[in-house]
């Protein structure tokens, strides 16, 4: 248990809890400074040279911040002042639109269906030695079912 305490008490887990305060102070002072509908859509990243990182879901609310921006600044620049005077100001917002993959896309399958295997067959039966015969040979190969 001891090397886990010291791994614990060590320097760079120090770090990380004070990183970890900061953005939950950001993110409170989002909470009350943020429109309502856009704060509980969007989340605080981060804060690196005086650049607050917000991370919102789609663009629609993207673009509402970018709108208000200079006037959250402002707000939350108000808010800093009261609530953590250690801190720098905030200079601006940095928006970053999290891609969230939803539904998985459905595979599809490589098969063709075996009316049309037939009319290729036939078609390559027709067809004198040629680039398109073989390009037409590699494609029933790699579609067709393996029946």
């Amino acid at each position: 248990m001891k090397p886990v305490n010291k791994l614990l008490e060590s320097e760079v887990f120090s770090l990380i809890r004070e990183k970890n305060r900061s953005i939950s102070s950001y993110q409170k002072l989002w909470v009350m400074k943020a429109p309502s509908k856009l704060s509980s859509l969007s989340h605080v990243g981060g804060i690196q040279n005086d650049v607050l990182t917000v991370y919102v879901e789609n663009s629609g609310i993207a673009s509402k911040l970018k709108f208000i921006e200079s006037t959250l600044v402002r707000d939350l620049n108000e808010s800093i002042q009261k609530e953590m005077p250690y801190a720098n100001p905030i200079k601006s917002l940095k928006i970053k639109l999290i891609i969230k993959n939803s539904k998985a896309t459905p595979l599809r399958s490589k098969s063709i269906p075996a009316q049309a295997k037939l009319a290729f067959e036939n078609l390559l039966n027709h067809l004198e030695e040629s680039p398109l015969k073989l390009r037409l040979i590699k494609f029933i190969k790699h579609h067709a079912d393996n029946d």
